[in-house]
């Protein structure tokens, strides 16, 4: 799958994109915690709120174009070839 940066995550990660492999069954959760932990370390702060919980206002993920929080949120199932896109702030147009 693909993780894609926009805006100021863009500057952040140094790069648009990454390509990722994950298992499968994982989650928005666990790609989070994947660029975290092997990509980006502090991403995880950037993107999730104070407890971890949900995302940090106004940051917004979208998988293939719908906007996680009308799926599961960050318990959204991820599949090969997903498109993740991680942004800052509201998306519009995907």
């Amino acid at each position: 799958m693909k993780a894609v940066f926009l805006q100021e995550f863009y500057r952040e990660m140094g790069r648009f994109e990454v390509e990722v492999e994950l298992p499968e069954g994982a989650t928005v959760r666990d790609l989070i915690d994947y660029i975290d932990e092997r990509v980006k370390p502090g991403f995880r702060r950037l993107v999730l709120d104070d407890e971890g919980r949900g995302l940090r206002y106004p940051v917004e993920v979208a998988v293939n174009g719908r906007r996680v929080d009308f799926l599961d949120g960050l318990e959204t199932r991820l599949g090969e070839g997903d498109r993740v896109v991680f942004s800052p702030r509201a998306l519009f147009v995907v």
